[in-house]
């Protein structure tokens, strides 16, 4: 696995959140596209396939708790 960027952790993070691209983007003051940019990415990063992929993922490292933090 690459490592993920400081960005691309807080995307993964606020997908684990439940955040739609739409609302990371406005909390990022990012375009929605480049959110979904980011996501490709970690995406093949991380071999994750899905949203529910990448909060397994933030969950085994560690990067938030099984509790939502919306």
């Amino acid at each position: 696995m690459d490592t993920l960027t400081p960005s691309e952790k807080e995307i993964v993070i606020l997908v684990a959140q439940g955040y739609k691209n739409r609302e990371i983007a406005e909390k990022l003051s990012l375009a929605e596209q480049t959110v979904r940019n980011y996501l490709s990415a970690i995406y093949a990063k991380t071999g994750s396939k899905n949203r529910v992929g990448l909060t397994i993922f933030a969950m085994r490292a560690r990067w938030i708790d099984s509790a939502r933090e919306k």
